[in-house]
């Protein structure tokens, strides 16, 4: 009988690496797949009118793109956002666009068109645009909250930028 199973097993396992690449496993792990066509030193599009409204408020801008209902690792992201909200609310504005679930609950449609401008594909994307407008951070995934500070501030001192991409 285990001699039968053996076989069996192996053409499972072959034909879900066949019809499961490597690349469709990303989302699984959390990890947004693609390469954003916004890039880190460039400016951000700002084509939302809350993300207009950050901007000309002269705020730092965490957007992330994600849904926290749906996905563990966005529901993380947002949350280490939110713990950062009491300290910095005057100075950074945290938006979220809802952007892969679109097929599935008819999130609004400006979303789905400004995640496709950023070129998001997967979630949690988060991009830290300076008070000027411009990307100086991107993190792709699960981001924990020291970094995502460490980012804030340094996005609230242009002078001491460094871009760079995660």
């Amino acid at each position: 009988m285990k001699q039968i199973f053996t076989p069996i097993i192996f053409s499972l396992c072959l034909w879900a690496g066949m019809v499961f690449p490597a690349t469709a496993y990303a989302g699984l792990r959390g990890m947004p797949e693609g390469k954003p066509r916004v890039e880190v030193g460039s400016k951000a599009p700002l084509d939302t009118e809350d993300l207009r409204k950050a901007h000309e408020e002269g705020k730092v801008i965490l957007l992330m793109f994600g849904n926290p209902d749906h996905c563990i690792y966005c529901e993380k992201v947002w949350s280490n956002i939110h713990d950062l909200w009491p300290h910095y609310e005057k100075d950074m504005a945290a938006i979220l666009k809802i952007h892969r679930a679109a097929k599935f609950w008819g999130p609004e449609s400006e979303a789905v068109a400004l995640g496709q401008r950023y070129g998001v594909i997967g979630e949690p994307w988060l991009f830290v645009i300076d008070p000027k407008g411009i990307v100086t951070h991107i993190f792709i995934g699960f981001t924990g909250r020291e970094q995502i500070e460490t980012e804030l501030k340094k996005a609230l001192r242009p002078a001491d930028v460094k871009f760079e991409i995660k």
